[in-house]
């Protein structure tokens, strides 16, 4: 539903009841200014987010080099030659 930024101001109670059920976006002149959306609508858009980047993260992370794994056999060597 498209309302006037005018609108908006005369009735602010009006369209934020009416945001409740179905997204409002508020207009000046014709261009787009803003959206107003129920918070339970955008906390789920925001979780699914949330979710998204986490999972790009976990896709695009580097795996761990094999050679960064503890090996006691290459620590007591390197004891032995004194470069730990």
């Amino acid at each position: 539903m498209n309302i006037q930024i005018s609108e908006l101001k005369a009735n602010p109670v009006k369209y934020f009841d009416l945001a409740k059920t179905v997204d409002i976006i508020v207009t000046n002149h014709g261009q787009r200014l803003g959206r107003i959306v129920c918070e339970g609508k955008a906390a789920k858009l925001k979780k699914l987010n949330t979710f998204d980047e986490l999972m790009h993260c976990l896709k695009t992370m580097p795996s761990i080099p094999d050679n960064t794994i503890y090996d006691a056999n290459k620590e007591e060597s390197l004891r032995e030659m004194g470069l730990f």
